[in-house]
């Protein structure tokens, strides 16, 4: 009973942490290949990252924006970060897959690009992942079997973008910052869903501006 217990509470945990934590802006401290330190109000918070997000990341100093996945197990809390919600969905949907833990998945997406990933999966591209330590034959031919058909059905260039994950992280600050002003949540994501279809993504401040002009 105990037991059941612990795990029912772990997964509320679980859940409600990778809820709240949906990114982190700050300065960055320091980063490596493997991972970046980023100072938010004096806290360093430790994410690790992709090959592709460490190509994305400013000198150290310089303002820092991560989309996060905070990862809670028994023995352990992680950060994971990422510089757009495309790689943070793959590596959301390899997590889901029996057998494939965080590390597991972030090795996997460190020296390709998700859209590279997706096509290769398409092609039954077992080498690939069994190029990955910890990945054999099996575990490659399961990762396939359960990515391949959703693939298929995505155009070349397109990735799933999780349903109310809030698009871009520039939508996301953006959507936070007019929060604040007091509109509501329902017309401000109408609003940016509507600039972003007939505009294309754009920095957080010319959303901003963009969606006060018509929410006002």
């Amino acid at each position: 009973m105990m037991r059941v217990m612990h795990l029912q509470l772990h997964y509320v945990i679980q859940n409600s942490l990778d809820m709240m934590i949906e990114y982190l802006h700050g300065k960055l401290h320091s980063k490596n290949k493997s991972n970046v330190v980023i100072d938010v109000n004096g806290v360093g918070y430790l994410c690790n990252i992709t090959s592709s997000t460490y190509d994305q990341c400013p000198q150290a100093g310089e303002l820092i924006s991560l989309l996060i996945h905070f990862s809670v197990t028994e023995n352990s809390q992680e950060l994971f970060g990422f510089h757009d919600e495309k790689e943070r969905t793959m590596f959301k949907m390899l997590i889901g897959i029996s057998g494939i833990g965080p590390k597991t998945a972030i090795a996997m997406l460190s020296n390709i690009s998700p859209q590279e990933f997706k096509k290769r999966i398409i092609s039954s591209e077992v080498s690939m992942l069994t190029a990955v330590p910890g990945i054999g034959p099996k575990t490659a031919k399961r990762i396939i079997i359960e990515l391949k058909d959703k693939f298929i059905k995505m155009s070349d260039d397109d990735l799933p973008i999780e349903e109310g994950s809030g698009g871009s992280l520039a939508q996301i600050e953006a959507s936070d910052a007019l929060a604040l002003l007091g509109f509501k949540s329902k017309d401000i994501q109408h609003v940016l869903d509507s600039i972003v279809e007939s505009d294309g993504l754009d920095k957080t401040e010319n959303l901003i501006r963009k969606a006060l002009k018509l929410l006002n």
